[in-house]
């Protein structure tokens, strides 16, 4: 099974990249860019450019959370197994 790599990246810098197989995000749907929902990403996703919504960004490997924070509004970018998070802010979860 492939693999994706989770980037995060926020106006004071990257956070390390994360290896996981799935991805879960806050995306933007609604006219005033609010009420989308939760969006999960895996390997082999077409590409794809999603506007994020404050909350929770969560990576899992074999459906165990691997790593997961709070971020801002932004965007991502999905291109060959590698997602881009690109957010005003974030803050990982303490384990």
């Amino acid at each position: 099974m492939s693999e994706l790599t989770l980037k995060i990246v926020t106006p004071k810098g990257s956070m390390p990249p994360v290896s996981c197989d799935s991805i879960r995000l806050i995306v933007c749907d609604g006219a005033k860019g609010r009420e989308g929902g939760s969006y999960g990403i895996r390997t082999g996703h077409t590409k794809a450019l999603l506007s994020l919504d404050q909350g929770e960004i969560k990576a899992f490997r074999k459906g165990e959370e691997v790593f997961s924070g709070k971020g801002g509004g932004g965007f991502a970018t999905v291109d060959r197994n590698i997602v881009t998070v690109v957010v005003e802010d974030f803050k990982p979860a303490e384990n």
